[in-house]
C-alpha cells in the first residue's frame, strides 16, 4: 500500500491542493442549496467551472514546477492553460452526459467535482527530462544472426 507524503516542503502544497479538491464540492453545495437566480450561487458555480478542473489538470500535468521560480510568462501559460482546460473538461462533461439523454446541471457539477478532488489529490507527475518512458528496445545490430534468413 503507497501512502502520499504529507510534509510541507515536498507535498506539494497540502492546504492548496485539499482547497483546490474541496472547491467543487463547495461549488455543488452552494448550487443545490441557494435559491435559483442568487448572486453567490451564480458566483460560485462560474468561477468554479472556469478555474478548477484546469487548476487540478495544470497542478497534476506539470512536473516539479517551482512556482517561486518561475517568471511571468510560465504564470500567464498557466493560467490561459487552467481556464482552456477548464472549459475543454466542462464542455467534455456536458456533452457526455448530453448525448447519453441524462443532462442536469448538478450531474455535470458532480462529475466535475470529482475530476478535480482526483486531480488535485494525486501525486504530481514525474519529471521524465525528456526521455520516452517505459522499455525501450534496443537498436538493431547488422551482424550474423541478422543476416541468416528466417524459415
Amino acid at each position: 500500500m503507497t501512502t502520499l507524503r504529507t510534509r510541507p516542503g515536498r507535498g506539494g502544497g497540502w492546504p492548496l491542493r485539499l482547497l483546490l479538491a474541496l472547491s467543487g464540492w463547495l461549488a455543488l453545495a452552494t448550487a443545490t442549496g441557494l435559491p435559483d437566480g442568487s448572486f453567490a450561487r451564480a458566483l460560485m458555480t462560474t468561477t468554479f467551472l472556469l478555474l478548477g478542473p484546469g487548476a487540478a489538470a495544470v497542478r497534476w500535468a506539470r512536473p516539479g514546477a517551482q512556482w517561486r521560480d518561475a517568471g511571468w510568462p510560465v504564470v500567464l501559460e498557466a493560467a490561459f492553460l487552467t481556464v482552456a482546460l477548464s472549459l475543454c473538461l466542462a464542455v467534455l462533461a456536458a456533452e457526455v452526459f448530453y448525448l447519453s439523454d441524462a443532462f442536469t446541471p448538478i450531474r455535470v457539477l458532480t462529475a466535475l467535482a470529482a475530476v478535480t478532488s482526483l486531480l488535485a489529490l494525486l501525486p504530481r507527475r514525474a519529471a521524465t527530462g525528456g526521455r520516452a518512458v517505459g522499455r525501450t528496445r534496443p537498436p538493431r545490430t547488422r551482424g550474423p544472426a541478422a543476416d541468416e534468413p528466417r524459415g
